[in-house]
């Protein structure tokens, strides 16, 4: 039953843990994933900030409603191509290209990307895989077999990761798995994961002094001297009978990267400088308990990330942003109960600053779903987000250094609340 709770691309990632007893015949594989939902959005003008120049509360403050299709609310829509060459003696060479789509109006997501997700190739060994290429961050690992949704924009699991688009893939990545009984793990580095030398919420253009590109972005991967984006981490599972217990960690040097926020002022957009960033550190702890007999799965997670700031001017201090260390905490929980052809879900999540700011957002997801068949599945989701003081999904989002949505990508307004009530169906193949 648990088998269900991860869709088969995130399912792929974590099977090729296995060091090849996914890869067992030499072939090429299509497969995927599609997520569909018809969905009502709102989101609250919130409250102001204080003192911000009017640009900025026009851009923060911004109230939304509206019914749509709307993609990725359970799983993330997917296509990939697996393929795999037996060399014998226990080696195998793979690789996987692997594309997302916005199903609603059939575009390329990851900046449109034709392999956005990931692009790698590997050599599995008897003592463990090797690969090269665009990959998911190590510490992606500690959470996706943790959480017993799909990483999807209910999934309030991704939090375990604090939300930083470098928690979830990383360019450039050269990493090396190995799995043995229960344990599981994966070690990671890359000498420019994803990060560009100006950083803000809404550009995707050349990145130079005046323009930007969010975190992870496509124009964020060049490799250079300057050490920007070099990333290394890791991740270790393990299971024993029914319990499962997580730890995760990845470091990134931003080398002072600008982070603006971009304002319309007189109906230009215009970059809005509001600090530098050098390094960044996070890390997370996670377990998970099946009660078999039962249908019924408990869990939980922890993590703390770590932002280097520097360069902070009076703008950044209106949304707790100071020089030094911007330090942020995530506690998720969550539970799961199945029962033939249905299964019910919650969770619940705490972000917030642990500097003199204190802001932070508070959010849970509550659902339920049929399957119709192994690959079919009708489900229904709402989730609630509320700020409070100015919280990380508010000042993250906005100056691009946090990539993940909320709420269906509307985003969430200071001191303000934003919902989501999603029905759709997803199918696997």
């Amino acid at each position: 039953m648990q088998k269900r709770a991860l869709s088969s691309a995130i399912a792929l990632a974590l099977t090729a843990l296995a060091s090849g007893t996914a890869l067992a015949q030499s072939s090429v594989t299509i497969y995927g994933n599609i997520d569909v939902s018809v969905d009502r959005v709102k989101r609250d003008a919130g409250t102001p900030i204080t003192g911000a120049p009017a640009a900025l509360t026009t851009a923060l403050n911004s109230k939304q409603s509206m019914t749509r299709v709307g993609p990725d609310a359970t799983s993330q829509s997917a296509l990939g191509f697996r393929g795999v060459e037996d060399l014998g003696n226990g080696y195998k060479g793979n690789f996987v290209l692997e594309g997302q789509m916005s199903v609603d109006n059939g575009a390329l997501l990851r900046d449109g990307r034709i392999f956005g997700r990931q692009a790698y190739v590997g050599l599995t060994t008897p003592f463990g895989e090797f690969r090269a290429g665009r990959q998911y961050a190590p510490i992606f690992f500690s959470s996706a077999v943790i959480t017993t949704e799909r990483f999807g924009s209910t999934d309030q699991f991704v939090e375990g990761g604090l939300s930083n688009s470098l928690n979830i893939r990383w360019d450039n990545a050269l990493t090396y798995s190995l799995q043995a009984g229960g344990f599981r793990g994966q070690l990671g580095f890359s000498p420019n994961a994803g990060v560009a030398a100006n950083t803000n919420a809404t550009s995707r253009g050349a990145n130079s002094s005046s323009t930007s590109s969010i975190v992870g972005g496509q124009n964020a991967a060049a490799e250079d001297a300057s050490g920007r984006g070099r990333s290394w981490g890791g991740f270790a599972a393990y299971a024993l009978d029914d319990l499962t217990v997580s730890f995760g960690y990845g470091r990134t040097n931003f080398a002072n990267s600008q982070v603006q926020a971009v304002v319309s002022v007189s109906g230009v957009a215009t970059a809005l400088p509001l600090f530098k960033i050098d390094d960044y550190s996070v890390w997370n702890l996670g377990a998970k308990y099946v009660f078999k007999d039962l249908g019924l799965t408990l869990n939980g997670s922890f993590g703390r990330g770590n932002y280097d700031i520097n360069s902070a001017g009076a703008t950044a201090g209106l949304v707790g942003i100071t020089n030094g260390d911007l330090r942020v905490s995530s506690l998720v929980l969550g539970t799961r109960y199945e029962i033939g052809a249905m299964a019910f879900l919650a969770q619940w999540s705490e972000t917030k600053f642990r500097n003199d700011s204190r802001g932070k957002n508070q959010a849970y997801t509550l659902g339920a779903e049929y399957s119709l068949s192994k690959r079919t599945t009708l489900y229904t989701r709402y989730e609630q987000i509320k700020d409070t003081g100015v919280g990380p999904a508010v000042t993250l989002a906005a100056t691009g250094i946090r990539e993940v949505p909320t709420i269906g990508g509307l985003g969430i307004s200071p001191d303000g609340k934003a919902t989501q009530l999603a029905f759709g169906v997803r199918h696997s193949f």
